[in-house]
């Protein structure tokens, strides 16, 4: 059977897409176009997948609507007490996923052809303090998924770091934040050194295994280790390391609301590019003593980095976990859309104090993810979440709404995301 497919750009940036020639096909008068199976197989699509249809530059592009990453907590506890965690103000169980219930996880992914789905062992606890982790990561393998992994690096043992890239996962990130002993201590309450031998150890031992993992760091930026951030860079060269995420701070407690950098980017961020003339559109260009002047004053005059005028857009109001597939599994089994959804926490926001309530759409003990994923409340979220219409309330300056996320002045309800960090590109995730 073909798949009927509306045309019209309702969810804003197509994220991922695949292009595929529609020779001779035309919509019909209500605005659909039928395409036949044999052309979605040709460009590997499923005919009987949900999709999101959105016009870029002119051209159709269809996204599969499916799970394409998922952020597992295999655990709650940590080895370590950092300044800047959620667990120093919330007030949720500790715990690890257990085995039988990480196997529903596993018996109840979607199948899904091309680009196997990532599991992202992550959330709020250190995964390597759970028991069992390195078996939840075999048991992904053997099912064909991909694995990624963010750890503090501190319990990155020889044997762990054999294991894993035996086992190819695919991606692993360590937490630091900080790239000398004052800044790294400040926020972490240990020594940075141990984390940089086993750094350096997991380096050393992907050259010798000739491993195809990509190794990187996350950075939390704030007042107290913003000036590390160019050691940090160093150290990222030194090692040939892939990446380096830099993520602000997302205060919890009152003496992290002192160290948040971006008060003047919230506040950008309601504006949408066109407002910020002259736009420019920077072609690379050699770094040298005679560009260096005029480059750096590009960065100098931007009142919020990346500058508003270079910036396309992508990063305002763009919720990147509904338009790229990605939700979180709690390690008592629920499915959340989002990591900041995944727990109850207080947060520091653009000045005042707000209580974020949890938000999940199941529970994997009672049904199989993929089951979840379809839920006509669920498949309703995503669709607000890429539409994202929501109200400017970093320009606004608050109001009694944005004290918690049931719902806003739009007429919104539970939940609202109109002062969600990470959809203003402020709050990355690795």
């Amino acid at each position: 059977m073909p798949s009927q497919l509306g045309l019209r750009p309702r969810f804003g940036s197509a994220g991922q897409g695949r292009y595929i020639e529609l020779a001779g096909a035309s919509p019909d008068k209500g605005g659909n176009l039928t395409i036949p199976a044999a052309a979605l197989a040709r460009a590997g699509l499923d005919p009987d997948g949900d999709w999101v249809c959105a016009l870029d530059d002119g051209r159709l592009v269809l996204v599969p609507d499916a799970p394409r990453k998922i952020y597992v907590e295999a655990t709650t506890c940590c080895n370590l007490c950092c300044a800047t965690c959620i667990r120093n103000a919330w007030h949720e169980p500790l715990g690890h996923m257990p085995l039988a219930r990480y196997q529903k996880l596993l018996d109840g992914l979607p199948t899904r052809r091309g680009e196997p789905i990532t599991l992202a062992f992550a959330g709020f606890g250190e995964p390597l303090v759970h028991p069992d982790l390195l078996e939840m990561v075999r048991w992904a393998r053997a099912a064909g998924l991909r694995v990624e992994l963010i750890t503090n690096g501190l319990l990155l043992t020889p044997e762990k770091i054999g294991a894993l890239l035996g086992l190819g996962v695919a991606q692993v990130a360590i937490s630091v934040d900080g790239a000398d002993d004052a800044g790294y201590a400040g926020v972490r309450g240990t020594e940075l050194e141990p984390v940089l031998a086993n750094l350096a150890a997991l380096c050393a031992a992907r050259r010798r295994a000739r491993a195809a993992v990509r190794l990187g760091l996350a950075f939390v930026a704030m007042v107290r280790n913003i000036a590390s951030l160019p050691d940090l860079l160093r150290l990222a060269g030194d090692l040939d390391l892939d990446f380096v995420s830099i993520s602000n701070v997302l205060p919890h407690t009152p003496e992290m609301a002192k160290e948040a950098l971006w008060g003047r980017t919230a506040w950008e961020s309601n504006f949408v590019p066109a407002h910020w003339r002259p736009r420019l559109a920077l072609g690379r260009m050699d770094v040298n003593d005679l560009t260096r002047p005029a480059l750096e004053a590009v960065w100098r005059d931007a009142p919020v980095i990346p500058p508003p005028a270079l910036d396309g857009g992508a990063w305002r109001n763009h919720c990147r976990f509904a338009h790229e597939g990605t939700l979180a599994v709690s390690w008592d089994g629920r499915v959340a859309p989002c990591l900041s959804l995944l727990h109850s926490h207080p947060e520091y926001v653009y000045g005042h104090w707000k209580q974020v309530q949890s938000c999940t759409f199941g529970n994997i003990d009672d049904s199989p993810l993929a089951s979840i994923w379809r839920q006509p409340d669920y498949r309703e979220f995503r669709r607000r979440m890429r539409a994202f219409d929501f109200p400017t309330c970093f320009v606004c300056g608050g109001c009694p709404s944005t004290e918690g996320n049931a719902e806003d002045c739009y007429g919104n309800e539970f939940p609202v995301c109109s002062e969600c960090l990470w959809a203003q590109g402020i709050v990355l995730c690795p």
